[in-house]
């Protein structure tokens, strides 16, 4: 009989009851023989450093229930939802798995692979309307939203205006894209949300988005209900002072740096280095500076990546072939692991300090996430010890 093996993609941060229950789901629907994670690294997606660092974040999924956490390179990690979804993905794939399993805020989730399916057939007419709205001045996001309201109708585009349901859609198209790229069946596995939206809490239930964990953490409110697990011990990031630190450090650079040093940063469009450096001489908060740079082309969450590439001095993201940063990994795991120890799949790297083993096809990729890893430590008030993220071992469960 063929395994089964179940692939997750989540941030876990942190993760909480609502994760805890879309995982008890997954697994209830699917019987895996083991269960696979892609996970940010110490950068979300929305350009926020984690409340938790990615090796203690790991280590709690683990103990939750999963049983092998790789890593979701920085390249991916810390982009749109396209790409963020198709690293993940592709990651997932490599690995072997047969179901992919995700959060989604659809009633009816067969509505959203309809959604997913009508996208993944009209991709290049979907792509070049969406560059034409852009270029009047809209954002990807709602240029996207309003090509869809034209070729769908508002009752399946407001599907798509929510983050999971978001990311739901690129990992559906992704999982298509590789049915018909390589001949490869790959299982959807949607799991309503429960409990509570993404930025509300429901003490009554004990669920809470994470939006909702993270605001109540900065607030110094008791977060203890909303967690699968004895939050004792767990250093917490402080958001506000991470942003403020995040903040001195962007100021610097854009102060110091010509516009044609700025205007070669990742995702910068043109004209827009003038407005940051105008921005950053005037603003004197993380918030003001946020709330200057927002504008009808560009939300709130492409600024804060962008204030993380300047961050990183990220002028372009490596291309590389899938590899397996091992966070964490239980018995099952570690089974899983050795299956995959010579697969021309993926690449697995369960020691970072060994770089003269890791192809050059992906150090460059392993690079960027090991300064990813630095940068973390610097603006959440961390010791900085550079290669410090490459000697951690992976924690490995009983």
């Amino acid at each position: 009989m063929m395994e089964r093996i179940l692939g997750i993609t989540a941030e876990y941060d942190p993760f909480h009851s609502g994760h805890a229950y879309q995982l008890a789901q997954a697994r209830l629907q699917v019987r895996p023989d083991a269960v696979v994670c892609v996970m940010s690294g110490d950068f979300t997606q929305r350009g926020e450093p984690a409340v938790l660092d990615k090796w203690t974040r790991a280590r709690i999924a683990v103990e939750q229930g999963i049983d092998l956490v790789f890593e979701l390179p920085f390249m991916y990690a810390v982009n749109r939802a396209e790409k963020f979804a198709e690293g993940a993905v592709d990651t997932l794939v490599a690995a072997g798995v047969t179901h992919i399993s995700f959060g989604c805020e659809a009633q009816q989730p067969e509505d959203l692979s309809r959604l997913a399916g009508g996208q993944f057939a009209r991709a290049e007419q979907i792509d070049a309307e969406t560059r034409d709205y852009m270029k009047a001045g809209y954002s990807r996001a709602k240029a996207t939203e309003l090509v869809s309201r034209k070729m769908f109708g508002d009752e399946m585009t407001d599907l798509m205006l929510t983050p999971n349901n978001i990311l739901a859609l690129e990992y559906m198209k992704r999982t298509r894209w590789w049915e018909e790229a390589g001949g490869m069946k790959i299982t959807s596995v949607p799991v309503t949300r429960h409990g509570s939206g993404y930025r509300t809490a429901d003490p009554g239930t004990g669920f809470a988005g994470g939006t909702a964990i993270r605001q109540m953490l900065q607030a110094g409110q008791d977060i203890g209900q909303y967690l699968a697990y004895d939050e004792e011990g767990l250093e917490w990031t402080d958001l506000t002072e991470a942003r403020r630190r995040l903040y001195y450090q962007i100021r610097g650079i854009l102060l110091r740096s010509s516009p044609e040093q700025i205007a070669r940063t990742y995702c910068i469009g043109e004209g827009m280095e003038n407005r940051l450096v105008r921005e950053a001489a005037r603003c004197e908060t993380y918030e003001d500076f946020l709330t200057a740079m927002v504008s009808k082309r560009y939300t709130s969450a492409a600024i804060r990546r962008i204030m993380i590439y300047l961050l990183m001095n990220t002028e372009e993201m490596p291309v590389c072939r899938p590899y397996g940063r091992v966070l964490a990994a239980g018995p099952a795991g570690r089974r899983l692991l050795r299956r995959l120890a010579d697969s021309e799949k993926i690449h697995i790297i369960a020691n970072g300090n060994r770089q003269e083993e890791i192809p050059e096809e992906i150090l460059q990729g392993l690079i960027l996430d090991e300064r990813a890893a630095d940068m973390y430590n610097l603006i959440c008030g961390k010791p900085v010890d550079a290669g410090r993220d490459a000697r951690q071992h992976p924690w490995m469960g009983q």
